[in-house]
């Protein structure tokens, strides 16, 4: 008699979103928060992200964004929390420095500054595809194991092609799918997240 065994789908090769009962809760909040259910709709989750974030917050690291305004935004959530440094390179003067010389973007050498700091990271990027382009660079060469990332680039035909690369992707990500996105997207997803983790606290 052949026994069948019953194969667990892999959920990035299938295309199918990771569902969870906390992602979808995340999804409900931002859709109360925005207003858009769209663009709640269309964030997608990898497997491991939530439990990495909530590790980071269990116990300390970085939350670093690619632009002032998230970064202003994810430290009033945070309130107190000492544990979780927000830092944001963009506007560093050796950032500026560092591109001049490089003939590149200032989001690229910020995006390397940021996977340069110890510890566990988020990194948010929520207007620069630059930066999401360098980081997929950097993953073909690095495991980035302590690395997790926010997404919502928009608007651009290249970032919509390079979130969909994240699909597929081991790297843990919460990204939002097609020209829906911004830096408020990325500010209130966080804010969704962090609710929605402090509630099993």
């Amino acid at each position: 008699m052949i026994r069948r065994t019953r194969r667990v789908p892999d959920v990035r090769r299938s295309g199918l979103s990771f569902t969870s009962e906390e992602t979808e809760k995340v999804v409900a909040c931002v859709s109360q928060l925005l207003g858009d259910e769209k663009l709640a709709r269309s964030i997608q989750f990898s497997p491991t992200v939530i439990s990495n974030i909530r590790r980071l917050l269990a116990e300390g690291g970085s939350v670093i964004t690619d632009t002032g305004i998230i970064a202003s935004s994810v430290a009033q959530s945070l309130g107190g929390e000492k544990r979780v440094q927000v830092k944001c390179f963009i506007d560093d003067p050796e950032v500026l420095l560092r591109a001049t010389s490089m003939h590149t973007t200032r989001a690229e050498v910020a995006l390397d500054m940021a996977l340069s700091e110890p510890g566990l990271k988020l990194l948010i990027i929520g207007s620069a595809p630059a930066a999401l382009n360098r980081l997929l660079a950097h993953r073909q060469h690095e495991p980035l194991t302590d690395v997790s990332l926010l997404c919502t680039v928009n608007n651009y035909a290249a970032a919509i092609q390079l979130k969909e690369r994240l699909r597929e992707c081991d790297m843990a990500h919460i990204v939002t799918r097609g020209k829906r996105g911004g830096v408020q997207a990325a500010a209130v997803i966080f804010e969704a997240v962090l609710r929605t983790i402090r509630e099993k606290r």
